[in-house]
C-alpha cells in the first residue's frame, strides 16, 4: 500500500496520468464532434427527403389532373 501513496506522489507518475486523461477527453471530444457531424447529416438528408416527396406527390397530382382533362376531352 505504501507502494501506491508514493507512486501519487511522483511527478512522472502524475504527469503520464495527466496526459492520459488529456488523451481520452481529446478522443472523447473527438468522438462527439464526428457524432454531432453525423446528426446534421442525418438531418440534411431527412428534410431533402421530405423535400422530394413532396416533389413527388405534386407531380403526381399533375399527371392525375392532366389525365382527368385528357378524359374529359
Amino acid at each position: 500500500m505504501g507502494s501506491s501513496v508514493e507512486g501519487s506522489k511522483n511527478p512522472t507518475t502524475q504527469t503520464n496520468a495527466l496526459k492520459f486523461v488529456e488523451e481520452v477527453v481529446a478522443k472523447v471530444m473527438q468522438a462527439y464532434k464526428l457524432v454531432a457531424e453525423l446528426f446534421q447529416i442525418m438531418a440534411i438528408m431527412s428534410l431533402n427527403m421530405g423535400n422530394l416527396t413532396l416533389e413527388m406527390n405534386i407531380l403526381n397530382n399533375k399527371l392525375a389532373t392532366g389525365e382527368k382533362e385528357k378524359a374529359i376531352i
